[in-house]
């Protein structure tokens, strides 16, 4: 006589296995944590851009005077460059006469890291030597032409670009990647054969 068998229980179903972490959401997690970073580093640094120092013809200086010798191809605007807006300066032309100069309003733009402001402008008209006096007791001056002047609003335009620009790149990326390997998740899934 045959001993009874046990009863044979149906196969319990496997537990579907987990896959892995797509390389995509690591690439997207990656994209935000250094988009974060980089946007922190952007709020640090400010808003406004640091501009270069003067390019400056001679010795700063309080109370200074200058001799400059002019050639006809740097006939045009030279910039008078102080640590305040305080004092004036003068310009006496070849000729004798007092040269024209325009006092210059508050920019918003400071140049090099001891912030000169550009207080005034001076007309530079006929070749020969120029004499130039700034008298201020309290404050340093330096001549020097504009050329920082006339390229920071450039300078601060790229700067606003970059400060905005870079953390909408990064989302826009971070997104971006999180969708694609999302839509390839979804198709994968899709064709995998259904079990019952």
């Amino acid at each position: 006589m045959s001993s009874p068998s046990a009863p044979l229980s149906p196969k319990s179903p496997k537990a579907p296995r987990e896959r892995p972490l797509r390389s995509g959401y690591v690439a997207s997690l990656v994209c935000a944590a250094v988009t974060l970073v980089v946007f922190g580093i952007l709020l640090v640094l400010g808003p406004w851009v640091r501009h270069p120092t003067p390019d400056f013809i001679s010795e700063v200086g309080r109370n200074l005077e200058v001799r400059l010798d002019v050639e006809e191809e740097d006939i045009g605007e030279l910039g008078v460059y102080g640590l305040t807006f305080e004092g004036f300066c003068t310009v006496t032309t070849p000729s004798g006469a007092r040269g024209e100069s325009h006092r210059q309003g508050t920019s918003g733009y400071d140049f090099g890291a001891e912030e000169w402001d550009l207080v005034q402008t001076l007309e530079i008209t006929e070749t020969g030597t120029h004499d130039i006096v700034c008298e201020n007791p309290d404050t340093e001056f330096g001549i020097a032409s504009k050329d920082v002047v006339e390229n920071a609003g450039m300078r601060q335009g790229l700067w606003t670009l970059t400060r905005i620009g870079l953390p909408i790149l990064g989302l826009f990326a971070t997104v971006t990647i999180a969708m694609v390997t999302r839509m390839r998740d979804r198709q994968e899934k899709a064709a995998m054969p259904q079990s019952h």
